[in-house]
């Protein structure tokens, strides 16, 4: 297993539980896309992060990258309130270094947004978040090193009590997606709608740009 797949692994558990949390929510401000505890993502925002990420990977799927993207938003604030919650957190010199260490292997930020896309298991990250994405990784790690009940981390049950709490701190978490995006699967995340949705066209995020 490559440095960058390990890494992109290393939230793959918590991607799994974030898709346990709640319930598609009906849009609570106007031009939200999202709102998690009472923190506002924008449709602009998400957007204009979409633009970001398919002039690095042209020709991805921009409702997906959208979904994607929307996603990801909702498992980082989860992660950081589990940190918060048993008491961890990830100074910057850790995650510089994270950062630092894989970075020059894969080809600066845009070579890594490819790879991730190319992957087996594609990651969508925007160009923006690949701070944040590093981020999460080390809160996650010592999330799980917090709660490991058999001294590793990386066991069965270490992993299982880590998801089991991230779903505990998901689903007492306020959050909303607009349907436009989808609806919030208990199994598989944010679905379209069979209608497609309301998300972005590229040719509308184009006009926008």
């Amino acid at each position: 297993m490559s440095r960058l797949t390990r890494t992109a692994a290393a939230l793959a558990v918590a991607t799994l539980a974030v898709t346990g949390l709640t319930g598609c929510g009906a849009q609570e401000r106007l031009g939200s896309a999202a709102v998690i505890d009472g923190h506002q993502i924008s449709t602009g925002d998400l957007q204009a992060a979409t633009r970001a990420y398919v002039k690095t990977v042209p020709g991805a799927d921009t409702a997906e990258v959208q979904r994607a993207l929307l996603q990801r938003e909702i498992l980082s604030r989860i992660i950081s309130a589990e940190a918060r919650k048993v008491g961890v957190h990830a100074s910057p010199a850790a995650v510089a270094k994270q950062r630092d260490d894989l970075l020059p292997s894969v080809g600066g930020r845009s070579g890594l947004l490819r790879q991730l896309a190319a992957g087996q298991s594609p990651t969508i990250l925007a160009p923006s978040g690949i701070d944040r994405w590093f981020k999460d990784q080390v809160l996650y790690r010592r999330i799980a090193t917090k709660l490991a009940v058999d001294g590793n981390p990386q066991s069965q049950q270490s992993i299982a009590a880590t998801t089991k709490a991230l779903i505990a701190t998901g689903r007492a978490m306020e959050i909303r997606v607009n349907p436009r995006y989808g609806t919030w699967s208990t199994r598989n995340g944010i679905q379209p709608l069979v209608s497609g949705g309301l998300a972005a066209s590229a040719d509308q995020l184009r006009d926008q740009g």
